[in-house]
């Protein structure tokens, strides 16, 4: 591989991954753009990417109360539905209605609300299984058995949305919640299931793997003046589940967030 190609491609993998922690900031021209360019493994990542982080606060939604496997079923079977739904009719209505790139804001969020009106009628129409297709990647901490955790009232930052004001604790607190949400359902293994399924390269789905693995192990998050792991936190986050005395550890969460990726930015 180049140098410049390999270069562009690991910077590519770091901001995949913080992207992915986080279910706001979805990219209308990302999305625009690995619909038309299907064969270009780069824009089909980052389209996968934004249809996960659209289909999310709608399945948190329709699951509330359930088991977080099913959480994690209905993710998955909503983002293939959407990808076959408009790769199937790939010349169709979203093209005749965005001919060109949507580059200005309106066009944006046109594209964006239609997308995610398609993805709300897939998320009413499949039926999940309780349990999600498929083992979930050694990659992440691991899978939450049951529980409820329901961010409704939070009102997760949607790109629909107008801007709301939040002071820097809710803000830091409402983004560490869908984290730590993205961990329970192990959302990092449905993305990575998907890329194979749509035959993004080996290669790259590995090299996304390596380094989530590698910030997960050189980062531990602090808490109550100790650090933690990846099984630890887990075990941390269930019992503070249990009592319901979590809004500190969001922050936490976020704050570690916000260290690590200022740490590996490009």
């Amino acid at each position: 591989m180049h140098k410049a190609a390999g270069e562009r491609v690991d910077q590519f993998i770091r901001d995949l991954f913080f992207d992915l922690q986080t279910v706001d900031g979805v990219k209308p021209l990302e999305i625009w753009n690995g619909f038309r360019e299907s064969d270009d493994q780069l824009e089909r990542t980052s389209l996968i990417k934004n249809l996960y982080k659209i289909a999310l606060p709608l399945v948190n939604e329709h699951c509330a109360g359930r088991p977080f496997e099913v959480h994690a079923a209905k993710a998955y079977m909503t983002v293939a539905g959407v990808l076959a739904a408009v790769s199937t009719d790939s010349a169709g209505e979203l093209f005749e209605r965005f001919p060109d790139p949507p580059t200005n804001l309106e066009e944006q969020k046109a594209l964006y609300k239609v997308v995610k009106e398609k993805t709300a009628d897939i998320v009413a129409e499949v039926e999940s299984p309780d349990g999600m297709r498929g083992q979930p990647s050694d990659l992440s901490a691991g899978v939450f058995p049951d529980g409820l955790f329901d961010f409704r009232e939070m009102r997760i930052v949607d790109n629909e949305l107008p801007f709301i004001i939040f002071t820097d604790k809710e803000y830091r607190v409402i983004q560490g919640l869908a984290m730590v949400y993205c961990w329970l359902i192990d959302l990092e293994a449905l993305f990575l299931q998907t890329l194979a399924e749509n035959h993004i390269d080996k290669e790259l789905i590995e090299a996304y793997r390596q380094f989530s693995l590698r910030v997960h192990r050189e980062n531990a998050l602090l808490v109550e003046g100790g650090k933690m792991g990846s099984q630890e936190l887990i075990d941390y986050i269930r019992v503070k589940l249990q009592y319901q005395d979590y809004l500190d550890l969001f922050e936490k969460v976020y704050r570690w967030f916000e260290m690590v990726r200022e740490k590996y930015k490009g």
